[in-house]
């Protein structure tokens, strides 16, 4: 399950919704862009770094003891395009916040349009009704 999670905070939970390209929009290049690196403290190095996830995406002929070093060196490449993972403490407990938020919020894309973001479907959790006693 940990792994689930893992996968799953490389494409959802950045404060600007991610978009997703179809279409004449979709591209190698902006597919890779749209994944996210995090930093998981003291397991980065268990999962040989897989936190570098936009080289690995956009490079995956990069050894993954290599991946460090090659995210530091596309960076200024990259420039706006590569979002900074927040800093991670020994355990990577500020993720369990953005996971929460992501699984609230990201529920679905549209079925239409070339260039779409996660959208939060209203009816998931229905309707909590607050009445005064």
């Amino acid at each position: 399950m940990w792994l689930d999670f893992v996968t799953y905070l490389h494409h959802h939970g950045h404060e600007d919704k991610l978009p997703w390209y179809r279409g004449k929009e979709w591209s190698y290049l902006r597919g890779g862009l749209t994944t996210l690196d995090r930093d998981y403290g003291l397991i980065n190095n268990i999962h040989h770094d897989i936190g570098t996830h936009v080289i690995h995406h956009l490079v995956p002929q990069i050894p993954n003891y290599h991946l460090v070093e090659a995210t530091e060196a596309a960076k200024p490449v990259l420039g706006k395009y590569y979002r900074e993972p927040d800093k991670s403490g020994p355990l990577p407990l500020h993720l369990l916040g953005i996971l929460a938020k992501s699984i609230k919020e990201d529920h679905f894309v549209s079925d239409e349009g070339d260039v779409v973001h996660y959208e939060a479907d209203p009816n998931l959790y229905g309707q909590i009704k607050v009445t005064a006693e």
